[in-house]
């Protein structure tokens, strides 16, 4: 595990095979960074499955969604230089910045996905894609989850899972579905 900077962005990458997953970061105003508890163990659980992993904190002032996805621009054009396969995994805000740049990628997985939020909106693509719904979300309420879910193009999943936004007491299970996913794309 090494600290880098790509192209001025402050990140975390685990190498350990030819696959690799890019993690984005929750709501950097509601402090969300490379070090959130889901992420880390993601991460864990796709390095013991020799997924390289990638996390980075979005750089600074916060620039209303759009700065960020060319954020998560520049570390999937980072990662495509070094990786046959790429997936972009996140939650929330994460998720909605991971559904602008999905389509360069080959697997993506949304977890608390968000329809729209500040300058950005959840964007389809092309790819097998996997969806994990809280079923008692404070922020987005099941009925919205469940409509972006529908709303994706084929292949895609969807796990609902008993909890709330945050997935408290849930992460090593959203770590394992997460990985489980991954693994079936053949990463």
């Amino acid at each position: 595990m090494a600290d880098i900077v790509v192209d001025g962005i402050r990140a975390t990458y685990n190498i350990r095979g030819e696959s690799a997953a890019l993690l984005c970061p929750p709501h950097p105003l509601m402090g969300g960074s490379r070090f959130d508890v889901r992420l880390e163990r993601i991460a864990a659980e796709l390095t013991k499955r020799n997924v390289s992993v990638l996390r980075f904190d979005y750089q600074r002032p916060f620039r209303s969604g759009i700065g960020e996805v060319e954020d998560a621009k520049k570390c999937v054009a980072y990662l495509k230089d070094r990786h046959d396969k790429i997936a972009v995994i996140r939650y929330s805000f994460g998720s909605v910045v991971a559904s602008n740049v999905a389509e360069y990628c080959d697997a993506a997985v949304y977890i608390s996905p968000l329809p729209e939020i500040n300058s950005i909106y959840f964007k389809d693509a092309e790819i097998p894609k996997l969806f994990i719904i809280a079923t008692r979300d404070q922020f987005v309420s099941l009925e919205e989850s469940v409509k972006l879910y529908e709303q994706a193009s084929k292949p895609k999943e969807v796990v609902k899972v008993e909890t709330d936004h945050f997935y408290f007491g849930k992460f090593d299970f959203i770590a394992k579905i997460t990985a489980d996913f991954i693994e079936r794309q053949s990463f």
